[in-house]
């Protein structure tokens, strides 16, 4: 038997024939087993790795069944009682096979061997044979689990010295010249191991190219120098001295094996390792090519950088699924300094080589950044590359539509479609990284949230960095929940171990000490070497913190220049040189003439065009934290000042900017200036659908000018009417509810009835849809709507509007009969009709629909529906028509009338692609999901529905948790029904502890459908303690469940009732509002009369049912054995399948 695992599982069996391992479950399985190396894996233990931190309720039985199948792969003819290669023992399973079964540990016995042969061509054999071993990254089964890194990187390190083992070898048989392009593409893909740079220049030389091996050499040095800032080791030196001496000892007549006694050495070597290049006769540092010489440098790793080999090998699987078309999103998380933004840096480069178009957005690391800051600079970056797009494309891309008053939340989403559609029009592959996320203003973050859910084809690779601390909140929690939603590729970086930075710093560094004080921070580390490096005091004078290193660089400067660098620094990392200047009242040559110390010091570096930047945020971040609070609040206000005496550049920048400004300048008393920027900042982002961009400036304006003495009433109102439909177009409703509703109590007590109204009737968008949580409602907002509907001098726009209102906001208010609903709303419907409103009219048509849920008003429902429609198409109104049509086709669905549902459905689709209204694209996307799921098309809906769910939660949509829970539970259902499965799972977010009717019906449903049929009746209890389904839009979905439970269940009294219950509804589809029908009454009807013994009446309903369900295409061939097990688990619950 052979067990691969450097690459993809493989097992070959004793014939040599490849096994089928299976799933993937098993193959992980099987991984993990192996690289225990022999010692017992504990059950918890092989569970984690299978299934990570939440494994199913089932796990432990399917880890027996993975147990069994293991077996039977491994050992297909073992004989009953023989010794079995899985034993399980008190501490575990053991997987007891010869190491020798497995090629990782071959590879690593040749990859030793080569290094100990004496001879050249021995050596090379082993290092071939070794590498013919390596057919990708190992334990590829087991994903990105942690526990596998270190062999994984051990496994990588013994590769890389197999490498140079195999070049050492080549050269010592003087056939260098064969070398000469493998040895390029090595030092290309590790730029930083000083070895293989060493070996390309012998090889060089020896083959007569002492111009070009010296060129080599000068490469090294810069590339070291560029990325680490520090000189080559002294083995690339004395290389160096000795080609440009032509010394004999670089001749391949000498035997390096043997090396020269110690008296004759000249300076130790860098870690004094011995059969290093350079390790030659006399002190003439002579190649010494011999096995030694192929000793990793500690820490060596990947193409241009040190440390990091793992998070650059799950980077390249990135880039390579986006060159194939499947798009990947990653996450790089760490500290300050920790190299985020240098990683990505080489993720940069390596894509380049690979043919992508790449862009970089930064995120500007200030709370006045523009909207849409990282996006825009990216889609112009992007621009010069794309195919044409459509002009109402780039008309809504971020950062240039403008938004239309009456759908905030619509034009928010045609923005993040636009985006989309041009970050994944390039016909190359693109690699979008955004930097510094923590810094990202809202609305950026909740567009690459809406990409993370909605963007499943195209060849792009989205590459975010975020410090990792303090933990993410509010859109950034948001963002990263999505991402992790997607499975992004997450990538925590930690400091350099003492390996890694030997390769970092110049010989001699006392390595550990400098671990024991950085915690390995890169930037850090970098800090304190230039700080040594520049004649600064000894270590023992040295300051721990790095803000004190970096002060201490500032303060070598000559104070003018550190004066302005401190102005500098509270204008933002990245600065206007002209505005710095102003605030510092210079003009902008003599503010250039002190930035050039600052330059020189590598503390400041040129950015785009009349702009600077720091070039690191702790650089800015220490200049700021010196400077008194009150000297830093007047320094902002001059910035502030200066920003908004300019004219130039888009004004949503400048607005924020100056906003952020003199937001920090409050406390040296400019707290009035401060609300109103930041007031008309909102209104721009507003303007560009930056609606969490607002959100967050008239938060802070509200909490600073409530304090403001002169603010007036009337503007507080205004201020809060702002903030309300900012949150609403930011998808938060709840919060859009709590301002109206403190404007309306305002506007109450200030006797301001324009006002009042506005706000009490402001709910929603287009539409009014309360969007609120079942069963809840307003007392106060209901008892201001009936103190105005009772006022008879009410202009009819506003009494139509107040009605709406009225007849929605008491859906769910205990004691309220549908006729009132249907009155309130009968006279809103006909006052709309007199102001000829198209838009007014489709409000509170809408409403009344909404307000008629219940079973006894579908006719009125489809009446109004039918009126919506009409009055788009006469209005040429798409967005009216397709909500008519919308609700037309489900009510029509509801009655039975599959056909014309059906067409409607259709008209509604082809219409849809003419709105921007996200929620109605939500409700068509639920219904258009019922029908496929009783059709059977199960892939299909599976597919939608994983689209509408990610779609639903970026907007104020409520019940995406519960409809997603029903839908999942519905399909489970439809797969027993088609004969696709045996069983079904429980419906999710089902526990005992948190049971409310609605679940334990639905839970019984199940274990009814399970066959555990005493379960079911225990859960329930007697038929006379069951409560009254809610006359409400659920209530024929939870009717039909119930009906199908307690038939099977057989309980007469129950089904008796029941059957009377349900009867008025027998053409009746049992269906939740506008999504999720289940199935006909009728078939309910059929089960309940076969329960009580009327075969005759349950024959006519289920023929009936089979009717509708003909119509629907719903029945398909189930197959015998899927149909026999079906029967023998839920025979009770459906009888007349």
């Amino acid at each position: 038997m052979d067990i691969r695992v450097l690459g993809p599982l493989e097992i070959a069996g004793d014939d040599g024939r490849p096994c089928q391992v299976g799933s993937a479950k098993l193959r992980a399985m099987v991984s993990a087993l192996v690289l225990a190396e022999g010692r017992p894996v504990a059950p918890a233990a092989l569970i984690d790795r299978l299934w990570g931190e939440e494994p199913p309720a089932e796990a432990q039985a399917s880890l027996h069944s993975y147990v069994s199948n293991l077996r039977r792969l491994l050992e297909p003819g073992r004989r009953a009682r023989a010794r079995s290669l899985l034993t399980f023992g008190p501490v575990g399973y053991t997987l007891a096979i010869d190491p020798e079964q497995v090629d990782a540990t071959r590879f690593l016995r040749l990859v030793g061997q080569a290094e100990q042969a004496a001879e050249p061509a021995e050596a090379e054999r082993l290092a071939d044979e070794a590498l013919a071993l390596w057919r990708g990254e190992p334990y590829q089964d087991l994903d990105d689990q942690a526990y596998a890194a270190a062999a994984r990187a051990r496994l990588t390190e013994a590769r890389e010295r197999a490498r140079e083992l195999r070049v050492g070898a080549v050269i010592r048989q003087e056939r260098h010249d064969e070398l000469l392009g493998e040895l390029e593409a090595l030092t290309y893909e590790h730029p930083l191991r000083e070895r293989l740079w060493a070996l390309r220049a012998l090889a060089l030389y020896r083959g007569g190219r002492q111009g070009e091996a010296l060129e080599t050499l000068r490469t090294a040095r810069r590339i070291l120098a560029e990325e680490l800032g520090i000189d080559p080791g002294e083995e690339l030196r004395l290389l160096e001295r000795d080609i440009l001496g032509r010394s004999p000892a670089l001749l391949p007549h000498r035997r390096p094996l043997e090396p020269p006694p110690a008296e004759h050495r000249s300076t130790p070597l860098r870690s004094d390792r011995p059969g290093a290049v350079g390790a030659g006769a006399a002190g003439t540092g002579a190649a010494a090519v011999g096995p030694g010489a192929v000793e990793a440098g500690a820490g060596g790793t990947g193409a241009g950088i040190t440390g990091r080999k793992e998070e650059l090998a799950a980077l390249d699987g990135l880039l390579e699924a986006a060159a194939a078309g499947r798009p990947g999103f990653s996450l790089i998380t760490g500290e300050p300094g920790i190299g985020k933004t240098r990683l990505a840096e080489e993720l940069v480069s390596r894509a380049r080589a690979r043919g992508f178009t790449v862009a970089v957005g930064r995120c500007a690391a200030t709370e006045g950044a523009p909207a849409f800051w990282p996006w825009v600079t990216v889609l112009e970056r992007l621009a010069d590359t794309l195919p044409p797009l459509p002009a109402e494309v780039r008309a809504d891309l971020p950062g240039v539509g403008s938004a239309t008053e009456t759908d905030p939340e619509g034009a928010r989403f045609r923005t993040y479609e636009a985006a989309a559609r041009a970050l994944t029009a390039s016909r190359r592959p693109v690699l979008v990284v955004l930097d510094d996320l923590h810094w990202a203003d809202r609305s950026s973050l909740r567009l690459l949230g809406y990409l993370a859910g909605q963007v499943q084809d195209g060849r792009l690779a989205l590459v975010g960095t975020a410090r990792d601390w303090p933990p993410p909140e509010g859109a950034l929690a948001e963002a990263f929940e999505a991402l992790a939603r997607r499975q992004a590729v997450r990538l925590p970086l930690s400091g350099l171990s003492a390996s890694d930075l030997a390769e970092l710093t110049p010989a001699g560094t006392d390595v550990s000490a400098l671990r024991d004080r950085t915690n390995g921070n890169p930037f850090f580390v970098t800090e304190l070497m230039r700080y040594l490096g520049a004649g600064s005091p000894g270590r023992g004078a040295l300051p721990l913190g790095v803000r004190d290193v970096v002060l201490g660089r500032v303060n070598r400067l000559p104070e003018p220049s550190a004066a302005l660098l401190r102005v500098a620094a509270v204008a933002g990392r990245e600065f206007d040189v002209a505005i710095v200047a102003e605030a510092a009242g210079l003009d902008l040559d003599a503010a250039l003439d002190r930035l050039e110390p600052a330059m020189a010091a590598q503390l400041v570096a040129e950015g785009r065009p009349g702009r600077f930047l720091f070039v690191h945020a702790l650089v800015q971040e220490a200049l700021t934290e010196v400077v008194p609070v009150l000297r830093r609040a007047r320094l902002h206000a001059g910035v502030a000042a200066a920003i908004e005496s300019r004219t130039g550049g888009p004004a949503s920048d400048r607005l924020a900017a100056a906003a952020h400004h003199w937001f920090e300048a409050v406390p040296a008393g400019h707290t009035a200036r401060a609300w109103r920027a930041a007031w008309r900042a909102a209104e721009e982002a507003k303007r560009l659908r930056a609606y969490d961009v607002a959100v967050e400036l008239l938060e802070r304006a509200e909490r600073l000018a409530v304090d403001d003495p002169e603010l007036g009433e009337t503007e507080l109102m205004d201020l809060l009417f702002a903030l309300a439909e900012a949150r609403f177009g930011a998808g938060d409703s709840v919060g859009q509810e709590a301002e109206l509703t403190r404007i309306r109590r305002l506007a109450k007590q200030a006797g301001d009835r324009r006002r009042w109204i506005e706000a009490a009737t402001g709910y929603g968008g287009r539409i009014l849809q309360p969007w609120r949580v079942y069963g809840d409602h307003d007392a106060d907002l209901v008892a201001d709507l009936e103190e105005l509907a009772a006022d008879e001098g009410l202009e009819p726009s506003a009494r139509a509007r107040v009605l709406a209102c009225l007849a929605l906001q008491t859906y769910y208010q205990p004691g309220r009969a549908p006729a009132e609903r249907d009155r309130w709303s009968a006279e809103a419907v006909r006052l709309a009709r007199q102001e000829n409103d198209a838009t007014l009219l489709g409000r509170v048509l809408f409403a009344r629909f909404y307000a008629l849920l219940d079973p006894d008003s579908a006719h009125q429902r489809l009446e109004a529906a039918e009126e919506m429609a009409r009055a788009g198409s006469e209005a040429g109104d798409h967005e009216l028509r397709t909500i008519g049509l919308t609700c037309q086709s489900g009510t029509l669905l509801e009655l039975c009338r599959i056909r014309e549902a059906l067409d409607v459905l259709a008209e509604a689709e082809r219409l849809i692609g003419r709105t921007h209204m996200p929620y109605l694209r939500i409700m068509l996307n639920w219904l258009r999901f019922g029908v496929l799921a009783n059709r059977g098309d199960l892939d299909e809906a599976e597919s939608l529905l994983a689209a509408t769910v990610a779609e639903q939660r970026a907007t104020s949509m409520w019940g995406v948790e519960s409809s997603t829970a029903g839908a999942t539970y519905h399909i489970a259902l439809m797969r027993l029904r088609h004969g696709r499965a045996d069983a079904v799972q429980p419906p999710q977010d089902i526990t005992h502890d948190q049971l409310d009717q609605f679940n334990l019906d639905g839970y019984a449903h199940y274990l009814v459908v399970s066959g555990r049929l005493e379960e079911a009746q225990r859960a329930l209890g007697p038929w006379e303690r069951q409560p009254p389904i809610p006359r409400t839009f659920v209530y024929l979905f939870w009717l039909v469940v119930r009906c199908e439970v307690w038939a099977a269940l057989g309980d007469r009294t129950a089904c008796a009732a029941l059957y009377e219950e349900a009867s008025p509804y027998a053409d009746r589809m049992g269906v939740s509002g506008l999504s999720l029908p289940l199935w006909p009454v009728s078939r309910s009807l059929a089960q309940l009369a076969e329960a009580l013994g009327d075969t005759g009446t349950a024959r006519r309903h289920a023929e009936r049912a089979e009717r509708v369900e003909r119509e629907l295409a719903h029945p398909r061939t189930t197959h015998p054995q899927a149909a026999q097990a079906q029967a023998a688990q839920a025979q009770a619950a459906h009888p007349h399948r």
